[in-house]
């Protein structure tokens, strides 16, 4: 049974604790034999204080502790939909340079929200929660999130995602407008369905403006694997087998328009 099955490191402390005990015993025999003092006097060995056994105890109660908070920190890990889109632009979040923080994601996570649709979005959610138990199991209840992000199913909804933002960013100007109104007020937008978006009125600003050069650095990030140049031919036929239409004709006006938004900021 593996160690990260569950009760497996109970089971394994109990294990030595009980060899340790059946050992000592055997030592204290005479003709196959232990008086019932030198049990009592064994347990209280075994199983208080002293320090025969103490480093045993200690080390199996720091590993539940540690275990313990993982589960607990991994338990509020449950945003799949977000942690799926922030792996794409994790080195952006990384690079100081950017001007791109944490602070960002919220307002990100949800415009994003808004552009899959509730009805989409916990759809999505619901699947992901279904392959995160299904590659984390076995794994003492925390979640392995490389198995996740690697797993060919999350691959394909992280498609769906990019798929879902190039087509609500056909018209470019408008929604980057929008993004960018929702990413510097809170809240700042509400969905009225069908990618159809109106802008609140604006609240109070934030104090880490998102700009265009922002904007432009994480959905370049985004849509890295999106790269028209440097797709196969297996690859753009598994795409079309799946939307009945070519990665072209839906990523193509999104990347040239952030191509020609690359270049106006550079001038």
């Amino acid at each position: 049974m593996s160690e990260n099955d569950p009760g497996a490191r109970c089971r394994s402390t109990a294990g030595i604790v009980v060899r340790a005990f059946a050992g000592l015993l055997e030592e204290q025999a005479v003709g196959g034999q232990v008086s019932v003092d030198a049990i009592r006097r064994t347990c209280d060995a075994v199983g208080g204080a002293g320090d025969l056994l103490d480093d045993l105890y200690a080390g199996a109660e720091r590993t539940c502790q540690d275990l313990f908070v993982l589960r607990q920190v991994d338990s509020q890990r449950i945003n799949y939909i977000g942690r799926i889109v922030t792996k794409t632009f994790a080195h952006v979040l990384d690079d100081r340079a950017s001007g791109i923080t944490r602070s960002h994601l919220g307002r990100l996570f949800a415009a994003l929200r808004m552009i899959l649709g509730e009805e989409a979005f916990d759809e999505i959610q619901g699947r992901c929660a279904a392959i995160a138990g299904n590659v984390s199991s076995g794994n003492g209840g925390v979640t392995r999130w490389e198995a996740f992000y690697r797993h060919p199913e999350t691959l394909l909804i992280r498609e769906r995602i990019l798929v879902s933002i190039a087509r609500t960013f056909r018209r470019f100007e408008a929604r980057m407008d929008w993004l960018l109104i929702v990413m510097n007020s809170s809240p700042g937008s509400r969905s009225l369905g069908g990618g159809a978006f109106v802008a609140a009125k604006p609240g109070k600003r934030c104090s880490d403006d998102f700009d265009a050069v922002k904007f432009l650095r994480i959905f370049e990030a985004l849509f890295a694997s999106c790269d028209l140049q440097a797709m196969d031919e297996g690859t753009r036929s598994d795409f079309l087998s799946r939307w009945q239409v070519t990665p072209e004709s839906v990523f193509g006006p999104l990347l040239a328009e952030l191509a020609k938004l690359r270049i106006r900021l550079a001038a």
